[in-house]
């Protein structure tokens, strides 16, 4: 059989497969109590009606009606139990935002190219209220992304997201396409199945993104800064009327550990003949994702997440004005919303289209984010 056909075959069972465990499990306990009572009855008959089979007749003088002189008790066997029903199979491609367990084969790789715009829409400030005014928002965008995954072993995988963008509008020149900071991680699955499972994170984000000497400011799509990223993530399958319903829940943190040079324009909002450095807090993002089957091959995917970020500094001085910069941010974050519809063409292949809407926030721009994305396995 081709691979390609295995993991097809693999994948398109994983949901129902922990389903499918529990009920062989009732059926071994039903097998161990039936056994126990072997000698005193028909356990056989017991598994083919599913009712309590007879108890044997005692005669008057102590003995069966068969055996005469031997003495047996009244013994009732215990009907099997009836194990749950397995999930009927679904396919899926995965809602625009939540992360995904650790592959389930060696070898196995998943990729996923996304294109997704950034559309300002205001920005809320440090009340939580929304402004609305032009230009608020901050600047159009596009940005591909690419996830790649590859199995090492059963449990543990390795993870590569590779970004491009390009920004333009709101008064500044446009950025040009910039290839972003580039996150590397591992995935390490805790436990020995696919659903439910756990699964912990740890890598790192490489600064490989432009971030200072900038010709303008809309360039900077770098931190210039290594960061530690870490979290875990939980998933599991449940009966959802006729089909199958997946949930995910997550939570993931990104770690600087150092400040970093700053000359010039940079993405830290700093101007041309600033000299000194730049520091990021810890940013991240949890949340909880569910995928509705509609169909085999249509699903409904939502995801309910939060992003923050600490605060930020930069300290320095600007040679032009004269003067000595020490500014601090504030905390940030912000509630967000992505519906989408899937479609997959097989257990392998699929595709998604929706919308991130940030609901509410504070002290953070708001962009609503339509994407699109395709996803498959070899």
């Amino acid at each position: 059989m081709k691979k390609s056909v295995r993991y097809a075959a693999l994948l398109s069972s994983l949901f129902a497969g922990t389903y499918s465990v529990s009920a062989n499990l009732y059926a071994a306990d039903a097998t161990t109590v039936a056994a126990n009572a072997g000698s005193q009855t028909d356990d056989k008959s017991a598994k083919k009606t599913g009712k309590t089979a007879q108890p044997v007749k005692v005669s008057a003088t102590g003995g069966t009606a068969s055996q005469g002189a031997v003495t047996q008790q009244p013994v009732v066997s215990i009907a099997e139990k009836p194990g749950p029903k397995p999930l009927p199979e679904q396919w899926y491609t995965g809602s625009l935002y939540s992360p995904s367990p650790a592959l389930p084969v060696p070898g196995m790789i998943a990729v996923e190219p996304y294109v997704a715009a950034g559309l300002p829409a205001g920005a809320f400030d440090s009340n939580g209220h929304l402004n609305t005014r032009k230009g608020a928002g901050g600047q159009h965008s596009i940005t591909q992304f690419s996830l790649a995954k590859y199995g090492i072993t059963k449990n543990l995988s390795i993870y590569l997201l590779p970004t491009y963008s390009y920004s333009w509008g709101n008064h500044s020149k446009p950025s040009g396409l910039k290839f972003n900071d580039l996150p590397v991680e591992f995935q390490y699955r805790l436990t020995p199945h696919y659903t439910p499972s756990i699964t912990l994170y740890f890598g790192v984000n490489t600064p490989t993104g432009d971030y200072k000497n900038l010709a303008n400011a809309s360039e900077g799509v770098g931190q210039g800064v290594w960061a530690l990223r870490y979290g875990v993530h939980s998933q599991f399958a449940l009966p959802f009327f006729k089909h199958a319903m997946r949930v995910r829940l997550w939570a993931q943190v990104r770690h600087p550990v150092a400040s970093t040079k700053l000359h010039n324009i940079t993405s830290y909002g700093t101007e041309k003949g600033f000299t000194g450095r730049g520091h990021v807090g810890p940013y991240g993002n949890e949340g909880g994702s569910v995928e509705l089957g509609i169909t085999k091959k249509w699903v409904f995917a939502l995801d309910l997440y939060h992003t923050w970020a600490t605060s930020s500094s930069v300290n320095g001085y600007n040679v032009y004005s004269k003067k000595y910069i020490n500014s601090r941010t504030g905390w940030s974050g912000a509630f967000n919303v992505g519906p989408g519809i899937e479609y997959n063409w097989t257990s392998s292949i699929g595709g998604i289209v929706g919308v991130i809407l940030p609901v509410a926030g504070h002290n953070t721009s708001r962009s609503i984010s339509p994407q699109a994305a395709v996803f498959a396995v070899f």
